[in-house]
């Protein structure tokens, strides 16, 4: 019945009018503006702090870092480094910049920026960055272009880490000057700069004339529409007043599908991310594992890819599928409900318990909640839901004494399982303010085992800790573990040379807009007023 009332929002729309066709040109064109929009708002532009997905797509815009993922790749490629070095005993890195670097203002680019910004990252209380350098012993740089750093101990996944936007360089001067403003006033060296920004509502880019790979960026401009829900999104995509539409709702993704013309257009990636529900392990009744395995028992994945309209695979852990060190063999946990009685009942809570449930104010959000509400229920779990703006909610649930029981995701910062198994669950993640590990969780047995396998070199062996690791929380649940979703977008047939990409997602850089005519009310987005 659930689903049937899901699959009936989308009886008796009309269908999506057809797609107008491209202008057909075989190389790339250059200019215009690429229109997209979120559900939610950009937080920050400075890349030591920016820590979410949104605020993400613009900070890497603006800012290149050391080493990057080519396009639509998870392998390592270099990017403000020509090349490096690694010593025979792995823990040495060399760093060669590219000659005559320089930031969007034409002031030039030196190794010391990066050496800055990584002890930036460290030290700034409102950085959660700090925790993935913890392995870095020394950072130098001999000269303007040679950047040395010194880890403690090998480490496997440190070519990723120095992927991630905050070890951007940024200049020391600038930041200072700049002061609590830095989140409004970036200064990097990508293929973009802030040219506008009304803080929740348009974020506008502008091509960055000094851009050292200026040949492969082709638009004129980015311009982000915050906060616009996900409908409204659709109907702006069909009104020709966005390029492309994410992660439709259901009806919506229904209409687009149900169209042969549009399936073309219709982009679906596998990426780094899982979805489920946090559970705080210091707080009731979530401190007992029982429980946490009873709420796994509960939970009627089946029914949750449905509501997804199958862009989704159920989840035994937090290692999407394709990332090293998962164990394909380990089964999701079955949907039972009376084992979830039995150890409620074994837990002291026969006839459940009560629990507040936070999410984020969304449709699908709201469509999970109900979902996960209506099976809880089937063994006793009592759940209310409250909805929080995202802003809110990223701020909550990294305190200690925030909510308890929050439906969330965890989109890994690159394709290995330190960004997720060591991001999440290792206690050096947990702070009192802004933590990572946000479920609380600490297990001296998976801290040494995680330890161990970033180290270790040989990759079957390293494999088979992450296996016994997956085991590990998959006994001690401080997840409902629900589903790693597939990420679609529509595009309009115009947009070319972009697919999402498994770690950015919307990286827009190299995408050029092929349209047979221009769009009325011009290109051009640095003089107009705002969002629609």
């Amino acid at each position: 019945m659930r689903l049937a009332l899901a699959l009936c929002a989308a009886c008796g729309v009309p269908d999506v009018a057809p797609p107008l066709p491209a202008a057909g040109h075989a190389a790339p064109v250059e200019g215009g503006t690429l229109r997209f929009s979120t559900k939610d708002q950009v937080r920050t532009l400075d890349p030591s702090v920016e820590y979410d997905e949104v605020s993400a797509y613009p900070v890497h815009a603006i800012f290149d870092t050391l080493v990057d993922y080519a396009p639509g790749s998870t392998r390592i490629a270099p990017r403000l480094a020509e090349r490096w070095t690694i010593s025979p005993d792995g823990t040495t890195y060399t760093f060669e910049l590219r000659p005559g670097l320089v930031y969007s203002d034409g002031s030039a680019l030196v190794a010391g920026d990066v050496a800055y910004s990584l002890s930036r990252a460290r030290t700034l209380p409102s950085s959660p960055f700090g925790p993935f350098l913890a392995n870095v012993a020394e950072i130098t740089a001999p000269s303007a272009r040679e950047l040395v750093i010194r880890l403690a101990r090998p480490d496997a996944s440190f070519l990723d880490v120095m992927a991630m936007s905050f070890t951007a360089p940024q200049r020391a001067d600038h930041v200072a000057a700049a002061g609590d403003q830095i989140r409004r006033e970036p200064l990097g060296a990508g293929p973009f700069v802030l040219a506008r920004w009304d803080e929740g509502r348009v974020l506008v880019l502008a091509k960055n004339p000094r851009y050292w790979d200026a040949a492969r960026v082709h638009l004129d401009a980015l311009e982000l529409h915050e906060n616009v829900p996900r409908d409204i999104q659709f109907l702006m995509f069909q009104r020709g007043e966005l390029d492309t539409a994410e992660r439709l709702s259901a009806p919506d993704y229904l209409r687009v599908i149900a169209q042969p013309a549009w399936r073309p257009y219709v982009l679906t990636r596998a990426t780094m991310n899982v979805y489920g529900v946090r559970m705080n392990v210091r707080q009731k009744p979530f401190d007992d594992r029982r429980v946490r395995q009873a709420l796994n028992y509960a939970l009627d994945k089946a029914h949750v890819i449905k509501l997804l309209q199958g862009a989704a695979v159920p989840s035994h852990g937090i290692l999407p599928p394709g990332v090293f060190g998962r164990d394909d063999a380990l089964p999701p946990y079955p949907h039972d409900p009376a084992r979830a009685r039995a150890l409620l009942a074994e837990a002291g809570y026969p006839h459940g318990f009560d629990v507040e449930l936070v999410t984020t104010s969304d449709d699908e959000a709201d469509r999970l909640g109900q979902s996960l509400q209506y099976d809880l229920a089937q063994v006793g779990v009592r759940v209310r839901i409250t909805e929080m703006a995202f802003a809110s909610y990223v701020t909550a649930i990294g305190s200690p004494t925030g909510p308890a029981f929050a439906l969330g995701t965890w989109q890994g910062d690159y394709p290995d399982p330190t960004s997720f198994l060591d991001a999440q669950f290792h206690s050096r993640m947990i702070t009192e303010q802004n933590s990572n590990n946000d479920c609380f969780y600490a297990n001296p047995e998976l801290d040494a085992l995680l330890d161990a396998a970033r180290g270790e070199g040989d990759p079957d062996k390293r494999a088979a800790m992450y296996h016994r690791a997956e085991r590990i929380l998959y006994d001690d649940a401080p997840w409902i573990w629900s589903y790693h979703q597939l990420m679609t977008e529509v595009v309009q047939p115009y947009v070319r040379g972009y697919a999402p990409h498994p770690i950015w997602t919307r990286d827009y850089s190299s995408a050029w807009l092929d349209r047979s005519a221009p769009r009325s009310g011009g290109d051009s987005p640095v003089d107009r007023g705002g969002a629609p």
